[in-house]
């Protein structure tokens, strides 16, 4: 008896083994890819073929190629600071008329934030809880935008699996957070989060330019450097590309509505392309001198633009 209970320990220490074994060969990478036409459409009819997938600079085989239908974890970042109280109305507007467009298999969360964070909804597929927590929706005043983003990444999606999304909208001119940027890139691709961003940069940009504080510190900046260039203009651009750098190396993006009547159009859009997003995954490498790895991916067909996670963290 003990000869045999011997015989089976071995046997179940070697398929451990052997099974630990594969779980480290197949460390698989999942990549999501959106490919837009030069009309701005989704195109949806592409294959492997079509594509040439970099890691690090050297071509990798993609070994698996879909569109991505898996039930969606949505989480609706809202900056309410600054808000009057039309914004307000329109925010809410727009953030039910996208928790409609997904099915009961998804799931959508609600938080908002100024200087501090709260938590409107906990994850739920029932639109008229989001739609109740949405009344909740009130203005605040200074922006925490970085420490309401690592709050998000870290707690709210803490025992969430599958595919995970956030939907920033923000002005993003942090002035509160304790948390430096930098913090954030590693943290999305660390957790595998894609974050797409509803930026206000050029609805208040005019705002700003016109508060007399503002444009007297411009001539300042102008006579003190003896240069003639636009300084509210190189801020908002500084800002609007940390903005789009964050979301595109998670395979999201950044919209720029220009009026608020467009923030439903933007969150449509969102919508729809979550709804018809490719995802394609490769074998990330047995080892690496690099903890967070780039990825580059080329389109051999003519395309318009061509969104996908341009970092990946490795792990074995």
């Amino acid at each position: 008896m003990r000869v045999y209970l011997l015989v089976l320990g071995l046997m179940f220490t070697w398929a451990t083994a052997q099974d630990a074994s594969f779980r480290v060969a197949a460390n698989f990478v999942k990549v999501p890819v959106s490919v837009f036409d030069p009309h701005g459409g989704l195109i949806n009819d592409l294959s492997p073929a079509d594509f040439v997938l970099r890691d690090e600079g050297l071509e990798t085989p993609i070994q698996n190629f879909i569109i991505d239908r898996a039930p969606v974890n949505v989480l609706l970042l809202l900056d309410t600071s600054g808000s009057l109280r039309d914004e307000l109305d329109e925010i809410r507007k727009a953030s039910l008329q996208f928790a409609g467009s997904f099915s009961r298999e998804d799931r959508i969360s609600l938080i908002s934030f100024s200087d501090r964070v709260e938590v409107l909804q906990d994850w739920t597929n029932k639109f008229g809880r989001i739609k109740k927590s949405l009344k909740r929706l009130k203005r605040g005043y200074r922006t925490a935008l970085y420490d309401a983003l690592l709050q998000a990444i870290q707690d709210q999606f803490k025992s969430i699996s599958g595919r995970r999304v956030i939907i920033l909208f923000t002005d993003g001119l942090d002035n509160e957070s304790m948390s430096p940027y930098e913090n954030l890139g590693p943290a999305l691709n660390e957790a595998d989060i894609m974050l797409y961003i509803v930026s206000r940069t050029r609805l208040v940009q005019p705002m700003v330019r016109g508060s007399a504080r503002v444009e007297f510190m411009n001539r300042v900046m102008k006579q003190l450097l003896d240069d003639d260039g636009d300084f509210v203009d190189t801020y908002f651009q500084h800002k609007e590309a940390a903005m789009s750098n964050l979301a595109e190396s998670t395979g999201g993006r950044v919209l720029f509505p220009k009026i608020l009547e467009e923030l439903q159009d933007s969150y449509r859009q969102v919508a729809q392309e979550l709804k018809h997003q490719y995802v394609l995954t490769f074998q990330s490498p047995l080892e690496s001198s690099k903890f967070f790895r780039e990825i580059s991916l080329e389109c051999q067909r003519e395309v318009g633009r061509i969104h996908y996670r341009t970092q990946y963290s490795w792990r074995r």
